[in-house]
């Protein structure tokens, strides 16, 4: 197997000092630059899947290029660092190498001499960890009522019983809090919302986790919420958001994130990011239709890759002119799955206080979730075989 060339996120806004590198790395590595904002250069990460980062730390750039290196190793702890400037500029190197940078390039350095330490760098950076890591699955819905929460939750469901008190509930989705009301859970001391696990980011480790969730006692199963009142999300940066989707990883197997009515789309992008799959549900209605075109319009304009989801065809009809594979197709999604009418069966279920995954594992709609689940876990193995910082930031984005 051919051997892929390494790339390398050149991350100033210097023409000559792009040329410079360019012209000494050759045809060694993939150079790509970046010289906007942070959230732009988080873009960039995932859209190229670098080796590793150089920073210009040349003053003439005007960069804040210790913040860069900073936000960078908190989002890619595995991505190495390297920076770039003048020697003679003692300032230069000094801060370079107080923000932890792996190594410095200076910008009289020979071709040779920039090849080196870019190949040694390259040929240190972190290996694979066989640390295992949750798998984050997205429910997504164009508009409330279609059905997103009542899969989200039945999906977490039947994975707590593959691995009960593993599986956390995101729950995201519009109305507010209808993941509690499909899913109760008891108001226990010390439980947070979003924000609040979001703003304790920093002390979060796995004592926390067992003491900030509520937890549903029937299946196990952790629910977090958004904070009753919305305008608190302005309060975190989508930065943390992504930070703590990626901690909390550590200390769950299964997270099923429903964000269906979200219209919020660049916090649902960035939770996108971090997800390792996503599901789109879409009635056979033609306005249901327009509305997740919409939606997936929004989030491809936000660079992410919408082909790859996983559509949900719910509830569905037969006898409906629109078959499932011709809304796939209208909406450029490769893979459709099916969910059976079960209207009176799952309102029995909720009116019961039980979820309906629970209460009859036979029941068709129970069964068609099984078959859901049994493709993601599949995938799920394929992908648990790739690994890799590369990998994982390839599915993030739109290539």
């Amino acid at each position: 197997m051919q051997q892929s060339m390494p790339r390398i996120l050149f991350i100033s806004g210097s023409d000559a000092n792009w040329l410079w590198l360019s012209d000494a790395v050759g045809d060694r590595f993939m150079l790509v630059r970046e010289s906007g904002t942070f959230s732009e250069i988080t873009k960039r990460v995932g859209l190229v899947s670098p080796s590793m980062a150089v920073v210009d730390y040349s003053p003439q750039v005007g960069l804040d290029a210790s913040l860069i290196v900073k936000e960078l190793r908190e989002l890619a702890p595995d991505l190495p660092v390297v920076a770039m400037g003048s020697k003679d500029s003692t300032e230069d190197v000094v801060n370079a190498l107080r923000s932890g940078v792996k190594d410095f390039l200076s910008l009289d350095s020979s071709a040779g001499e920039v090849t080196k330490i870019l190949t040694g760098v390259v040929e240190k950076a972190p290996k694979q960890s066989n640390e295992r890591k949750g798998y984050a699955l997205v429910v997504l819905g164009g508009r409330q009522g279609v059905g997103s929460t009542t899969l989200a939750v039945n999906l977490a469901v039947q994975l707590a019983k593959q691995n009960k008190d593993s599986t956390l509930l995101l729950d995201f989705g519009l109305p507010l809090g209808d993941g509690l009301v499909h899913l109760p859970a008891e108001d226990k001391q010390g439980a947070m919302d979003f924000v609040e696990c979001v703003r304790n980011l920093k002390r979060f480790d796995a004592t926390l986790a067992k003491t900030a969730f509520r937890r549903n006692n029937a299946t196990g199963v952790a629910i977090l919420s958004l904070p009753r009142n919305l305008a608190d999300l302005r309060d975190i940066s989508a930065s943390d958001a992504l930070k703590f989707l990626n901690l909390i990883k550590s200390f769950f197997e299964n997270i099923v994130i429903d964000l269906c009515g979200f219209s919020n789309i660049e916090f649902v992008a960035s939770l996108l990011r971090s997800a390792d799959a996503t599901m789109v549900l879409t009635p056979q209605s033609v306005p249901g239709i327009v509305t997740a075109a919409e939606l997936i319009k929004s989030l491809n304009d936000k660079g992410i890759a919408t082909q790859t989801f996983d559509l949900v065809v719910t509830p569905y009809h037969k006898d409906v002119a629109l078959d499932a594979d011709s809304i796939a197709k209208k909406l450029n999604i490769e893979t459709v799955h099916t969910l059976p009418d079960r209207r009176a069966p799952l309102i029995n279920a909720v009116n019961g206080g039980q979820v309906l995954s629970a209460a009859d594992s036979k029941d068709p709609y129970a069964k068609a979730v099984a078959q859901l689940l049994d493709k993601v876990n599949a995938n799920r193995k394929h992908q648990d075989g790739q690994g890799s910082l590369a990998s994982t930031f390839k599915k993030w984005f739109n290539k």
